[in-house]
């Protein structure tokens, strides 16, 4: 079972009335009943995530369209953006992925310095 899927089937345990939106790559997406649900307002292909479960979704630079739709339609959604860490949020995630790509046996003490600075700026930026 993929980790996606695991936090989907977390997630709609504690709380089965809200639609969970996950940010898979450049796509955001809806899995099983999820993508049954929303397919009722918006019409989103549907094809399968895995060998039981089906998905549904749009590419991230709509983002915005369709959550104004599905805001008029007072739809219930949680956004997960990043789905390995759940309580991460979305204006963090760039912080995060920097970090997670340090390579650590090929940082000069320049680089990393400079890494630290570049980090600090992002951090005082959402202050």
């Amino acid at each position: 079972m993929s980790k996606i899927y695991e936090k989907y089937l977390a997630l709609k345990n504690k709380d089965k009335n809200k639609l969970y939106l996950f940010r898979n790559g450049n796509f955001y997406i809806f899995l099983k009943d999820d993508c049954d649900y929303i397919n009722e307002y918006v019409v989103l292909k549907k094809t399968l995530f895995s060998k039981d479960v089906y998905k549904c979704g749009f590419p991230v630079c709509s983002k915005e369209q369709y959550m104004h739709v599905f805001n008029n339609h007072n739809l219930n959604i949680e956004i997960i953006e990043n789905y390995e860490d759940i309580n991460c949020n979305y204006k963090d995630y760039d912080i995060i992925t920097m970090i997670k790509n340090i390579n650590l046996n090929d940082l000069t003490p320049i680089q990393a310095m400079n890494f630290l600075f570049e980090l600090k700026e992002k951090i005082n930026e959402r202050s």
